[in-house]
């Protein structure tokens, strides 16, 4: 996936005509893992809440230390603030 990712970018920027063309770093973002293959929407929506209610403009490259993995609680109440949401906005 990263090659694949790469290549687009580096496509891009040529398509572009960037002279600035430096190397892609990848950082490693260490955040909490689902133990299933079921949570993880649910998981992508709980880090990203996460990360916009620390009102930063970056992502940390440490995740909270309280948790390595979000609880069913955690995910509970995402799931209970998307619905809300559904229905506020009436989507469905």
């Amino acid at each position: 996936m990263k090659k694949t990712v790469d290549a687009a970018i580096l496509k891009f920027r040529s398509k572009k005509n960037y002279r600035n063309r430096k190397d892609i770093t990848w950082v490693r973002v260490q955040c909490p893992q689902q133990n299933n293959s079921i949570d993880c929407g649910f998981f992508v929506l709980r880090f990203m809440r996460d990360i916009t209610a620390l009102n930063h403009i970056d992502i940390p490259k440490m995740y909270f230390d309280e948790y390595k993995s979000y609880s069913r609680a955690h995910l509970d109440e995402i799931k209970d603030e998307l619905c809300q949401f559904i229905i506020d906005h009436r989507i469905i």
